[in-house]
């Protein structure tokens, strides 16, 4: 045991005392099982990395990359959904139908804050290039993305308020999407309604309900052979996504320059920020309000890809669509990441900050007293 720990390694324990670092140096068997549950785990943590990486793939070589599209990423989309609709339960989406204030927020939030951004954004950066002004606007008027309902998973938020908003968003989408458009970038282009509606139930709808009634009608098999490795696929399903669509549009965004993708970048950290912050001055709890800020800094920018490359004669208009599905989905990961790390070592940072007031030679249990009395702390 002395051995072991001059080594160095990190080792953590549940309560009960299991281990549960990924590499185990004492002679502890494990199955190939375990080893692929903490082994997704770590891809899992390192969600931000991956996606970046997968954004420099498609940049560098393309062609390993490119091949990734149409059906295939369909499938892999529902694929992930399915994998989440196994974490849910018919309760969770009874409950969100059941409090419909939530829902007209998000949509609301959806519709004003992304489309106002993106034609400010587009106006003071990107004035003296029409077509990428157009294609970041139509990036802002676009609903909200499947990916969003993935990283709303890894964030620990609520991932049934998240598809029932990106479900509505979507399905208003074919109203709402040109409209917006016409008014804010002087365009009319058309919308599938119908199929975007097949569209949301063939990736969202189907398999998150296929799932939910996979869960119920099977549950141990749910929990022990699908559900441990559910977010592992959807990391490498959102980086596989991102990389695909760098890839095929590298050209153009090389062309574009710095200022798009800067542009680009704005517009979705202040969709998150604001999203999250009106959220909550509007009374919303702290995990609905980090739903909505998915919801909001993160668009369909597939959608925006395959309106602007149909409905526009420039095929600049596509490419800040293209940069968008990378961009929001590495700030997305990389603050989903960092609420989970908040979440994991909020109670540890607590238990510091009592064992450092007890320290405090200054201290005395009068102080607590005051504070509890007086909600002040800085004493």
């Amino acid at each position: 045991a002395a051995a072991r720990g001059a080594v160095g390694v990190a080792r953590s324990t549940h309560e009960d005392g299991q281990e549960t670092s990924f590499f185990v140096n004492d002679g502890e068997s494990l199955t190939i099982r375990d080893r692929a549950i903490r082994a997704c785990a770590l891809v899992t943590a390192y969600f931000p990395l991956l996606v970046f990486a997968g954004a420099v793939l498609g940049m560098t070589s393309p062609s390993t990359v490119s091949w990734f599209k149409g059906d295939a990423v369909t499938y892999a989309l529902a694929s992930t959904m399915l994998g989440m609709g196994i974490t849910l339960e018919k309760a969770d989406f009874v409950k969100i139908l059941a409090a419909p204030w939530k829902i007209g927020m998000g949509v609301a939030l959806q519709y004003t804050v992304m489309p106002t951004l993106a034609f400010l954004i587009a106006r003071t950066f990107l004035g003296d290039a029409a077509s990428l002004a157009a294609g970041l606007i139509l990036v802002g008027c676009c609903p909200g993305g499947t990916a969003s309902n993935v990283v709303t998973y890894l964030a620990g938020a609520s991932v049934p308020l998240s598809v029932v908003l990106t479900t509505v968003s979507t399905l208003m989408a074919t109203v709402m999407t040109p409209t917006l458009t016409k008014q804010l970038a002087g365009t009319v282009i058309g919308v599938d309604g119908v199929g975007l509606f097949l569209s949301t139930c063939k990736v969202v709808l189907l398999p998150i309900i296929a799932g939910v009634a996979l869960k119920h009608f099977a549950r141990d098999f749910s929990e022990t052979y699908v559900e441990p490795f559910a977010p592992a696929v959807a990391v490498i399903t959102v980086a596989a996504i991102c990389s695909s669509i760098i890839g095929r549009t590298s050209t153009q965004i090389l062309a574009a320059g710095p200022t798009l993708l800067g542009s680009v970048a704005l517009l979705h950290t202040l969709g998150f920020a604001l999203g999250f912050f009106l959220s909550r001055a509007a009374g919303f709890s702290t995990k609905t309000s980090r739903t909505m800020s998915i919801e909001v800094g993160m668009q369909n920018s597939a959608l925006g890809v395959v309106l602007a490359s149909a409905h526009f004669a420039d095929p600049l208009v596509a490419v800040p669509c293209a940069i968008s599905a990378t961009v929001h989905s590495v700030l997305g990961s990389s603050l989903a990441a960092a609420w989970k790390y908040r979440d994991a070592n909020k109670a540890q940072w607590k238990a510091d900050e009592i064992a450092k007031r007890y320290a405090d030679p200054n201290y005395s249990a009068y102080n607590d007293a005051f504070r509890n009395a007086t909600g002040l702390s800085n004493i």
